[in-house]
C-alpha cells in the first residue's frame, strides 16, 4: 500500500491547522491590545489568554502581564514576564517590566538582576541606575547605592530623583555633610518636594545643628501639614534646643494623627524624663510596650522610669526581658549594669557592663559606668577586708597575720609578750637572736615598711585606679610574707582590673588554698574565671560563695 499520498495529506492538513491557529492567535492578540487600550483589563486578559493557547509568544505573554499588573496579581505577572523573558532574551521591554514588578514585590535582587541585564543589553539610563541604587539602598548596601545615583547624575544633572537618593545613601552611611549637599541640589531642582527638606532636616539634627533642622520640618510642614515624621523630628529638635513645651505639643500633634506609633509615645517620654515628669514618662512607654510589646526599647525605657519613681523590682525586670528579647543588644545591657551599680550591686553590675563592652567594644556609655562601679567596688572591698598591722610590743615579736571575713572564722589567739625580769641579763639574749635570725613580717627588707603597711598602701592605691602600683606594692608585702592572704586576693582583684587573668587566677588559687573557706577570694575568682571564659568555673565559684555565705 502506497502510503506517501497519506502522509502528504496530513502534514498539509496539519500545516492549515497551524497557519489556522497562528491567526486565530494573531486575531485574539489584536482584540487584547483594543481592550488594554481601553482599559478593559479582564476582558484584554481573556483575548491574551486566547491568543497564548493558539500560539504562544513572548509579546502576548507580555501584554497578558501587564493586564495582571492592572488587575493586582503582579506574582503572575512575573510567572508571565519570565516566560516572555525565555522566549525572547534579547527584548529590554521584558526585563525592565519584571524589574519593577519585582520593586513592587520588595524582591530587591531580582531588581539588580534585572537592571544588570538590561545594562549588558545596552539599555543604560539614569532611571535605571537608580532604579538600582534603590534597589541597593533597601538592601543596606549604602556604598553600591550611592556609587549607581552617581552613575544616574552624571548621565542626567537635571534630575533631583538620584540627587536625593545619593543624599539617603551618604546620610546612612553617617556622612551627613555631603548629604546635605545633595539634599539641597534636590531641593534646588524640585522645590516643592518635602522629601528633600525633610532628609536634609534629618542630617542637620545628626550634626547638631538644631536650628536647621527646626527650619527645614517648617519648610516640610507647610508643604505637607500632616507630615508625621516632620512633627517628630522637630519635636526631637525643639527638646535638644531647650523648648520642652513646643516639642510636647508637636508629639502631642503627630501622636494624634498616629497614634497607634509607639515611637511617639517613647520619644514624648523622653522629653518629660529630661523636664522630672517622671510619671508622665511612665505612662508613656507603658502605651508605648502595650503596642509594641516585644520592642527591647520599649522595655529599657520603661524601666528607666520605673527605677526613677524608685520601683526598681519593675525596673530590673523591664530591662532583663530586654536583654532576653534582644541579647545582641549592648544598650540592654549597659542599662541593666547602670541599673544595678545605682542599687550598690557592683558584681551584677559589672557583669553586665563587661558584656555590654563585648558586644561593643567602643561603647563610651558602657565603660564610664563600668570605671565608676569598678571604684566603687574596690572601695568595698577595701573596707570589707581590711589589712591586718601589728601591734607594736615591748619585745619585737610579731602576732600572726589574720584573715577578715564575712563569715564566722576562730580567731587566733594572742601571743602575749612575756615582761622582761629587772635582774636576769641572760633572758634577754635568749630572746634578741630569734628575733634578729627570723626576721619577722613586720620588718622589711629596705625600706622599713612592714608587709602590712604595704597591703595597706596596695589596697589604698586600688582604690584610686592606679593598678600596676597597687601590684607592686602588694608583691612587696608578699615578698615580705608569702602567707599574706589578704595581699594575695588584693593582688589577684588589681590584676584582674587589669585584664591579666593567668596572674589573677594564680593569686586566687593560693588565697584559698591557704585559707579554704576565705570568702572573698572565692567571690573575686569567680569573677575572674567569668571573664576568662570558664563559665563552669565561674559558677562553681558562685555555688561556693553561697555555701560560705550560708555557714
Amino acid at each position: 500500500m502506497n502510503i506517501r499520498p497519506y502522509i502528504c495529506t496530513m502534514l498539509a492538513l496539519a500545516t492549515l491547522a497551524l497557519a489556522a491557529d497562528s491567526r486565530k492567535a494573531q486575531r485574539e492578540y489584536e482584540q487584547g491590545i483594543r481592550f488594554e487600550q481601553a482599559g478593559h483589563w479582564q476582558e484584554a486578559y481573556n483575548a491574551f489568554s486566547a491568543s497564548l493557547d493558539a500560539d504562544p509568544t513572548a509579546l502576548a505573554y507580555l501584554h497578558r502581564a501587564k493586564t495582571q499588573l492592572a488587575l493586582n496579581l503582579p506574582e503572575k505577572a512575573i510567572d508571565d514576564l519570565t516566560e516572555a523573558i525565555r522566549l525572547d532574551p534579547k527584548n529590554p521591554d521584558m526585563f525592565r517590566w519584571r524589574s519593577e514588578t519585582y520593586a513592587k514585590l520588595g524582591n530587591h535582587r531580582g531588581v539588580i538582576a534585572d537592571v544588570t541585564a538590561l545594562f549588558q543589553l545596552g539599555a543604560e539610563t539614569s532611571v535605571l541606575y537608580s532604579q538600582r541604587g534603590a534597589a541597593h539602598e533597601h538592601l543596606g548596601e549604602h556604598l553600591l547605592a550611592a556609587e549607581d545615583y552617581t552613575k544616574a547624575i552624571k548621565l542626567r544633572l537635571d534630575d533631583p530623583a538620584p540627587w536625593k537618593g545619593r543624599g539617603m545613601a551618604l546620610s546612612a552611611m553617617g556622612n551627613y555633610r555631603d548629604a546635605i549637599d545633595d539634599f539641597t541640589q534636590a531641593a534646588l531642582l524640585k522645590p516643592d518636594d518635602a522629601g528633600a527638606y525633610l532628609e536634609r532636616g534629618f542630617a542637620y539634627g545628626q550634626l547638631g545643628e538644631f536650628p536647621h533642622a527646626v527650619e527645614d520640618c517648617d519648610r516640610v510642614l507647610r508643604l505637607d501639614p500632616k507630615n508625621g515624621r516632620a512633627l517628630m523630628l522637630r519635636g526631637a529638635a525643639w527638646a535638644r534646643l531647650g523648648f520642652y513645651e513646643k516639642s510636647v505639643t508637636d508629639f502631642d500633634v503627630a501622636i494624634s494623627m498616629t497614634p497607634e506609633d509607639a515611637s511617639l509615645y517613647l520619644a514624648r517620654s523622653s522629653v518629660y524624663a529630661a523636664t522630672g515628669e517622671n510619671q508622665k514618662a511612665l505612662a508613656d512607654r507603658i502605651e508605648a510596650v502595650k503596642l509594641r510589646p516585644d520592642s527591647a526599647e520599649a522595655l529599657m525605657a520603661r524601666g528607666g522610669s520605673y527605677h526613677a519613681l524608685g520601683m526598681h523590682e519593675q525596673g530590673m525586670a523591664d530591662r532583663t526581658e530586654a536583654i532576653k528579647l534582644k541579647p545582641e543588644m549592648p544598650e540592654a545591657w549597659c542599662a541593666r549594669g547602670s541599673a544595678y551599680f545605682l542599687l550598690g550591686k557592683y558584681r551584677e553590675a559589672m557583669d553586665d557592663l563587661n558584656h555590654a563592652l563585648r558586644l561593643k567594644p567602643d561603647y563610651q556609655e558602657a565603660r564610664n559606668v563600668l570605671g565608676k562601679t569598678q571604684e566603687a567596688f574596690i572601695r568595698l572591698e577595701v573596707a570589707k577586708d581590711p589589712p591586718v598591722i601589728a601591734a607594736v610590743t615591748a619585745k619585737p615579736v610579731a602576732p600572726p597575720e589574720r584573715e577578715t571575713m564575712a563569715l564566722k572564722v576562730a580567731e587566733p589567739r594572742a601571743i602575749e609578750a612575756k615582761p622582761v625580769e629587772k635582774a636576769a641579763a641572760k633572758p634577754v639574749k635568749t630572746v634578741k637572736a630569734p628575733v634578729i635570725e627570723s626576721k619577722p613580717a613586720i620588718e622589711s627588707k629596705s625600706d622599713g615598711k612592714s608587709s602590712a603597711q604595704h597591703n595597706q598602701t596596695g589596697r589604698e592605691l586600688l582604690s584610686q585606679g592606679k593598678y600596676r602600683e597597687a601590684v607592686e606594692e602588694l608583691s612587696a608585702a608578699l615578698e615580705e610574707k608569702p602567707d599574706f592572704t589578704l595581699a594575695l586576693n588584693a593582688r589577684g582583684f588589681a590584676y584582674y582590673l587589669l585584664k591579666d587573668h593567668k596572674k589573677a587566677l594564680a593569686d586566687f588559687d593560693e588565697a584559698i588554698r591557704l585559707n579554704p573557706k576565705y570568702l572573698n577570694a572565692f567571690q573575686n575568682r569567680a569573677l575572674a574565671r567569668k571573664a576568662s571564659g570558664d563559665a563552669a568555673g565561674s559558677a562553681a565559684d558562685e555555688a561556693k560563695t553561697r555555701e560560705l555565705k550560708g555557714s
